[in-house]
């Protein structure tokens, strides 16, 4: 679709600011100027007039006579429009031509448009890459390397490309091309860039050998990639088995000793140790006890499992009043 692009510093342009050098400028004649030339350029742009304003859009920007005349000596004072003319019907007619800098605005124009469209539409043509493919292989036809079709941001990603830019291809002047060549050719308008000659053994790796075979082109792959290494910490974790959980009526790992043992000092058990417990296997600690005290009624700090205060009791003794002393 049509564009326009504005600079990231089109506000602070040297053409913008020089509004500021008129004689007879004023508070508004910058902002103005700006701003009707931006109006201006986006109707140029979205009716692909390749940075030509017409009068009439000019006029119909400005909002009045009395302000179009104002504005087109302002912009043509700053550089933002030349005269030019151009042929409508047959008819030459005035008009204005749109400074071309990238850094205040900067349009598609037509024909750019237009090729950018059968290029995409070149490349979904099977009717082209089927056979291209199958001539070329998976090496590029300038530097002979090998292509990654399904990369898409290495130098080594496979494209296509047009021996003759501009012009709608055909099978003789298109070629397969890995990205880094396709980039530095750009739209090479002189064709300075030759070609290496047709494989005569192409090199077919899979995605290739699949994407001829869904077009009934059948090949033999004559090599293959390495699966990509697994790293460590793409490795996915070990399930745990079900096993491991207690089931019904199971003995778990006791929190303390046995209630049952009449001596508090008593020493537990190898069972009850708690770097072993018999409930969920070796190398498992069980929990810590939430209680403290032997587990026996009425022994330990608290009693019945009562918890312990969790800041210490405040002093509740009173301060000693000072003895009175005696008069002589």
């Amino acid at each position: 679709m049509p564009w326009l692009k504005e600079g990231d510093a089109a506000a602070n342009h040297p053409i913008v600011l020089s509004a500021l050098e008129m004689e007879d400028a004023d508070d508004r004649i910058l902002n103005e100027c700006f701003g009707w030339v931006n109006r201006c350029a986006t109707q140029s742009a979205a009716y692909e007039k390749d940075y030509i304003i017409t009068i009439g859009t000019a006029r119909q920007m400005a909002g009045s006579i009395t302000r179009y005349h104002a504005l087109v000596k302002a912009a043509k004072f700053c550089g933002y429009l030349t005269d030019t003319e151009i042929i409508v019907d047959g008819e030459v007619r005035q008009a204005f031509k749109l400074v071309e800098d990238n850094d205040l605005f900067h349009m598609i124009l037509k024909d750019e448009r237009a090729w950018t469209n059968q290029r995409k539409k070149d490349q979904r043509n099977p009717e082209l890459t089927v056979p291209v493919r199958h001539r070329d292989g998976d090496a590029c036809r300038y530097c002979g390397k090998t292509v990654n079709w399904s990369d898409r941001v290495s130098g080594r990603a496979g494209s296509y490309d047009h021996t003759n830019p501009g012009r709608k291809a055909t099978v003789e002047t298109y070629v397969v091309c890995c990205k880094a060549c396709n980039g530095q050719r750009a739209d090479d308008p002189d064709s300075t860039w030759e070609t290496l000659p047709a494989p005569t053994e192409p090199l077919y790796g899979p995605q290739t050998v699949e994407f001829l075979a869904n077009h009934d082109v059948i090949v033999t792959p004559t090599y293959t990639r390495p699966e990509p290494q697994v790293k460590a910490e793409d490795t996915p974790p070990v399930e745990q088995p079900t096993s491991a959980a207690p089931g019904k009526g199971e003995a778990t790992a006791p929190t303390g000793p046995s209630s049952d043992s009449a001596d508090p000092g008593a020493t537990a058990s190898p069972a009850h140790d708690l770097g072993r417990s018999s409930g969920t296997g070796l190398g498992h600690r069980s929990p810590r006890p939430s209680h403290v005290g032997t587990g026996r009624d009425g022994t330990g700090q608290v009693g019945k499992g009562a918890q312990l205060p969790t800041q210490p009791p405040k002093n509740k003794s009173k301060r000693r009043r000072p003895r009175s002393r005696g008069r002589n």
